[in-house]
């Protein structure tokens, strides 16, 4: 497995919706537990927007489900949208 920053560039226009998912690498861990919520993982958002804009991309980006917050599930989308806005430069 690679990076996501480093399939973008490969991809290119082949490129037609991006779904997002943020993990934690963990060593060897490949289990449901790598997976965060937004902005609480390893992901290099920066370089992976940076790579989309490289390659021309202005399509949507989705964010795959992730709850943590079994006890408050509106807590979900508001981490999310204020995780997007921060990665998109809106806070």
């Amino acid at each position: 497995y690679q990076f996501p920053e480093h399939w973008i560039p490969l991809l290119g226009k082949r490129i037609k919706n991006v779904h997002l998912k943020e993990y934690t690498k963990k060593g060897t861990d490949h289990s449901l537990e790598a997976f965060r919520p937004l902005l609480d993982g390893t992901t290099n958002w920066p370089a992976v927007l940076e790579a989309f804009d490289q390659v021309g991309y202005d399509g949507y980006l989705t964010f795959e489900y992730f709850h943590p917050y079994s006890h408050w599930p509106e807590a979900l989308i508001h981490q999310t949208s204020d995780s997007l806005d921060r990665m998109l430069g809106r806070k």
